[in-house]
């Protein structure tokens, strides 16, 4: 057999606060907690559809939040896809969360967490 990558398993992201990281992902964005192994630091497993997963490390993240752009998709970023953009647009209002429309014209938009790792939507 061939070397062939069958899908995307999993994105990992360093937090400050795994457990206000796992409500901010869970409450705005409705992602589902899944069992974690004790790793010998906190953090938080969510399911991102049926096959794919985010996890939340808390450990100290060499990359500094200064300098970063405001529109996170000239940084790197983490894209989910969405049925519609709207319900997700009123939840960010709602909990004071920013964002910029994508430049490209394409329906989507970026937001960033409260660590600063930002987060695309894009409306398929």
């Amino acid at each position: 057999m061939g070397a062939v990558v069958l899908a995307l398993h999993h994105v990992s992201i360093l937090v400050a606060d795994a457990e206000r990281a796992r409500r901010f992902y869970e409450d705005l964005l409705g992602l589902k907690p899944l069992e974690r192994p004790d790793l010998g630091f906190p953090g938080a497993w969510l399911a991102l559809g049926d096959a794919q997963q985010l996890h939340l490390m808390q450990l100290p993240n060499p990359d500094s939040r200064d300098g970063r752009p405001e529109h996170g998709g000239r940084d790197y970023h983490l894209a989910l896809r969405v049925a519609y953009l709207a319900p997700f647009i009123e939840r960010l209002e709602q909990a004071g969360v920013g964002y910029t429309k994508s430049r490209s014209g394409r329906p989507s938009i970026f937001f960033r967490d409260p660590d600063g790792n930002a987060v695309e939507l894009m409306e398929i």
